[in-house]
């Protein structure tokens, strides 16, 4: 159930991020487009505002051409007309024809293609008449350059008319620039605020959900690591801690003991004739008499800092930290004449007909220099030792104080 919800929040993310990316790339194409209109539009006016300069001096030099005296001023003149005819068109074509600079005629709105190409004004007619009009002026051979020059009379005639039309056009284009970039920053404004409504959504619907989950999951993810580090670390049969975490415990508590300069007390623990047990009784009667043992061992220790593990097989091991001599060996019998007092069944026990424990002591300082694997030999020592002189009995090992073996009687 958890899994599909942690999907559907996926899917409902992956989808929210998708929709922030769309509208992000939206808002980033819409502020590019009002860049280029801007830059467009200002284009286009300008080039609208040098047609009408440009009209405006082409008047003045046919004037100029059919007044001036002098030869090389007229030729001057001539040239110079007929340079801005050439610049007249060529603005001409880049306000009306497809221009990579410009915007396409297909772009125009329809006040701007009625103002261009339809009657009355009909501005491209009339700026190619204009044109032609100059340009056949200026092509006139001297003797018809007169005053009363038809092409002269008909500049004259149209300039002011064409130049009204030539600042509508400006105007036209001003306005129209400016609604397109009003209209773009509207996009631009509705998408930003958009993608805060959609993150506003991501926080509260698919973040905080999300987080809520992925914690939940981390809390169970560490609980299972604890239980499994539990069960690592616990004998499966007695449920006391293992042969694992008794050497764990042993090491950390070893250079502890170090540096405090402390004794530890080791006692290791057998249940005598366990295999003539289980011959007898059975593997499922030696279990339970394996866990009876371990409980009663557990409930035998009365500090916290007392630890007792299964050491393997029909053996157990005793750590008891800041323990001397004297009080090891009195928790040693504790535990022997507990298990012996549990009068679990044995009738092929050479010595009792219950089950009893062996013990081995082993106390020393901790020191640096030594491995905790002296003790725990020394504790195995005494408990062979407490076996051989007829069992259900403690044997104290000798007590280590740095590198040696000092004997203490029991």
């Amino acid at each position: 159930m958890k899994s599909r919800s942690l999907s559907k929040l996926t899917r409902t993310y992956t989808l929210a991020l998708s929709l922030i990316a769309l509208l992000t790339l939206a808002t980033f194409i819409t502020m590019h487009q009002v860049i280029l209109t801007q830059k467009d539009s200002a284009l286009l006016i300008n080039v609208s505002g040098s047609q009408r300069w440009l009209s405006q001096k082409a008047a003045l030099l046919s004037v100029e051409l059919v007044y001036l005296s002098d030869t090389g001023e007229r030729n001057q003149s001539r040239m110079q007309l007929l340079r801005t005819i050439d610049q007249l068109l060529k603005n001409q074509h880049e306000l009306v024809q497809d221009s990579p600079r410009l915007i396409s005629p297909r772009s125009l709105s329809p006040q701007m293609q009625t103002m261009y190409f339809a009657a009355p004004t009909n501005m491209q007619t009339r700026i190619e008449r204009y044109t032609s009009e100059a340009l056949a002026l200026a092509n006139e051979p001297i003797h018809l350059l007169t005053p009363d020059n038809p092409h002269l009379t008909y500049l004259l005639q149209n300039e002011e008319n064409l130049l009204e039309s030539l600042d509508q056009i400006v105007f036209l284009h001003q306005q129209e620039s400016e609604a397109k970039v009003q209209r773009l920053q509207r996009v631009e404004i509705t998408s930003g605020v958009i993608i805060l409504l959609t993150l506003a959504f991501l926080g509260l619907y698919v973040f905080r959900p999300l987080a809520n989950t992925l914690l939940e999951e981390r809390a169970q993810l560490e609980h299972a690591n604890q239980e499994l580090k539990f069960l690592s670390s616990v004998d499966g049969l007695t449920g006391i801690p293992n042969r694992r975490c008794f050497d764990q415990f042993l090491s950390q508590l070893w250079s502890l003991a170090a540096r405090n300069s402390e004794p530890i007390a080791l006692i290791m623990c057998d249940i005598d004739f366990f295999k003539a047990y289980n011959d007898t009784y059975g593997h499922l009667e030696g279990d339970d008499c394996l866990k009876k043992v371990a409980v009663e061992l557990k409930n035998s220790l009365k500090r916290q800092v007392d630890f007792v593990a299964r050491y393997g097989g029909e053996e157990f091991v005793v750590v008891l930290s800041n323990t001397n001599p004297e009080g090891a060996t009195k928790i040693a019998e504790t535990l022997r004449a507990n298990v012996e007092n549990l009068a679990i069944p044995h009738r092929n026990s050479s010595i009792t007909p219950h089950v009893t424990i062996s013990l081995g002591v082993a106390i020393g300082h901790a020191n640096f220099a030594l491995l905790p694997q002296t003790l725990i030999e020394a504790a195995d020592n005494a408990l062979y030792q407490a076996k051989q002189d007829g069992r259900n009995r403690y044997n104290l090992a000798p007590y280590l104080i740095g590198e040696q073996f000092i004997q203490s009687s029991k």
